[in-house]
């Protein structure tokens, strides 16, 4: 059969550019895998490869092309009892620290002082604040025309990150494997961007995830147990933060009580602070198709997806079913409005053999087609583009969450309880509040921070601090009764009432003259004069605005009666009022009666026909 010269070129160019397992002759300085950047954070990056050979090896690198820093590798020895190939295979990996964030880097690997890969696009970007893209997709690793063609496309992106959704390299997830269709098909985009993957049922069907595991750097959780470092971890990118979960075998331990994924995650999702949560793992839990009754998806649905929605994340990315599919907003089961509930986007499209889309009540549109998913997070929006081998957009989906007000979510911001008095510093706790944390910079404090603004009454209220989950301001010092409380963010408003009475005194704690707490370390003692400083004092002897310091001259004292009631004992201060130069805090002195009885005592503040909390104060006699 006659061949033209172009197609054999063609083909050609096309088996060299993709890297194979090199014979036992290879030696250190000849590269098996090419580099690549891995686990890339706001200070850190890991640049992984493998040769034939051990050996001395390093990285060079700068924030210019002048290579100027130098940091050594590890290397670590596979034989071929462990990889099932015919030569050694030795991972070379370099942990650099100390860089600077939202930074772009060149680097460079050395062998004993030789260069191996050098220039030719090394290089990558630390994470930082700002502006985030990144791209996912599943079921990518065929090795076929239509993962390759795929890639080409993902190639011309230009992403911050990737997030591989299992099945990444078929059939078994063996080394071979994942050299050949996975790592050779992406090394373009792998040399200069982070993959963030997780784990599908095929990895596990060579050792239990064993290639996966050893041939990636991913965040590892300190608190994990051997048996799952590395299958399942979280990380922050900008206001986002990813989750990426092992839906296989720690899931199923995690249900039967013997593994720690599920109180893992609880944990993970209780204590970020982050306006975005994305969670990714392989098995859908809404999704129509050849998997219907996979038990996996099952354990997902009734398992993950509660906790997923307990801590409004707000969206969730899959794999497994080979096709695109995108359900409505979902929380607790049913469909709600949007904004209001968790999308759940199926991403099995990206290169293995295609599944037809099957009916599903909560599945919003789908299509049996190759894809992956582009997305943009800027701020308070995220728009997510699905890409076709042509280039072509089969589907958009723009996510813009809502403010959203706890329910008694208005609170004093010293006793943490609803009761509200004029120019009582508060706090507002919800969700999807503020797109990052910021606080006043100075004073008079302003009234808009991040874009977020609080009104009462339609008076808008100076702020102290915002973030995606809390807002602290001050309340003017000119309110009765009650009060129409709205936040307003770019994504919309949240309205809700408030009742404010005459006064409803908070402490945040009680000082010695000197400063110091009051502590079991340091006590207070009969006759030093102490301080309790507070909120919600009400109304005082002068004219002065929400959110202005407090004058030193003249002090501005509260115009209701306050009492200090301590134990059994009754005190009338010698000063309660508003604390000189600063935005509503009250401050309350009086001195240590002689008669209270040694330990701690509980002290409040009577203002008015209104008490504050207890807070135990110690006492010492000697």
């Amino acid at each position: 059969m006659k061949t033209d010269r172009r197609t054999f070129l063609k083909s050609l160019i096309g088996f060299l550019s993709t890297p194979i397992w090199y014979p036992y002759r290879a030696r250190a300085g000849t590269l098996v895998s090419h580099p690549i950047v891995q686990n890339v954070g706001t200070d850190c990056a890991t640049i992984v490869w493998g040769t034939g050979e051990g050996g001395s090896s390093a990285v060079r690198f700068t924030r210019d092309r002048g290579l100027t820093r130098s940091a050594a590798a590890v290397a670590r020895g596979f034989p071929p009892a462990d990889t099932d190939l015919p030569a050694p295979y030795y991972q070379h990996k370099v942990a650099l620290t100390g860089l600077d964030p939202n930074t772009d880097y060149s680097y460079a690997v050395f062998a004993d002082g030789q260069g191996l890969a050098e220039g030719d696009g090394l290089n990558f970007r630390t994470s930082g604040a700002g502006r985030l893209s990144f791209l996912a997709f599943g079921d990518c690793g065929s090795g076929g025309a239509e993962q390759k063609a795929l890639a080409e496309r993902m190639q011309q992106e230009r992403p911050s990150l990737v997030l591989p959704l299992g099945d990444l390299a078929y059939g078994r997830g063996s080394f071979e494997e994942f050299q050949s269709r996975y790592f050779g098909v992406y090394r373009e985009i792998m040399k200069r961007v982070p993959f963030f993957p997780c784990l599908g049922n095929h990895e596990y069907m060579t050792r239990n995830g064993f290639p996966y595991l050893a041939l990636h750097d991913v965040p590892i959780p300190s608190d994990l147990p051997d048996t799952d470092r590395g299958r399942y971890y979280s990380f922050d990118w900008g206001n986002v933060h990813f989750v990426a979960l092992d839906s296989n075998d720690p899931l199923e331990r995690a249900v039967q009580g013997s593994g720690p994924m599920l109180e893992w995650l609880e944990n993970d999702l209780r204590s970020t602070r982050k306006f975005w949560k994305i969670a990714y793992f392989h098995h859908p839990p809404y999704a129509g198709g050849a998997h219907d009754d996979d038990p996996l998806s099952a354990l997902v649905r009734s398992h993950v997806v509660p906790i997923l929605e307990r801590y409004d994340v707000a969206l969730v990315l899959s794999g497994h079913e080979h096709s695109y599919q995108r359900s409505y907003p979902i929380r607790n089961g049913a469909i709600v409005r949007d904004g209001e509930g968790t999308v759940y986007v199926t991403s099995g499209g990206g290169g293995a053999g295609l599944y037809p889309v099957s009916p599903n009540s909560r599945v919003m549109f789908g299509r049996s087609v190759h894809h992956y998913l582009q997305a943009e997070v800027d701020g308070s929006r995220l728009a997510l583009r699905v890409m076709d081998i042509s280039g072509n957009e089969i589907d958009r989906l723009v996510l813009a969450p809502s403010p959203r007000v706890s329910e008694a979510g208005v609170v004093n911001s010293a006793s943490g309880a609803p009761p509200l008095a004029p120019g009582t510093l508060i706090s507002i706790f919800g969700r999807n509040l503020a797109t990052e944390d910021q606080q006043a910079a100075g004073t008079p404090l302003p009234r808009e921070l991040s874009g977020v603004s609080v009104t009462a009454n339609g008076e808008l209220l100076p702020l102290l601090f915002v973030s995606p989950t809390q807002i602290n301001a001050q309340l003017p010092f000119v309110l009765r009764d009650g009060a129409a409380l709205r936040v307003r963010t770019a994504n919309g408003v949240f309205d809700t009432p408030v009742i404010v009475s005459e006064s409803a005194p908070g402490i945040f704690a009680v000082a010695h003259q000197n400063g110091e707490l009051v502590s079991g370390a340091s006590p207070s003692r009969p006759g030093e004069y102490l301080t309790a400083y507070g909120t919600g004092l009400g109304a005082v002897t002068g004219p002065i605005a929400a959110g202005e310091p407090a004058p030193f001259a003249p002090l501005l004292t509260a115009r209701l009666p306050v009492e200090v009631e301590w134990g059994t004992a009754r005190l009338r201060p010698s000063f309660a009022g508003l604390t000189p130069g600063r935005v509503g805090l009250y401050q309350v002195n009086f001195q240590v009666p002689a008669q209270l009885p040694s330990g701690q005592q509980p002290l409040r503040l009577r203002v008015g026909d209104s008490t504050s909390q207890p807070v135990p104060v110690p006492v010492a006699l000697d």
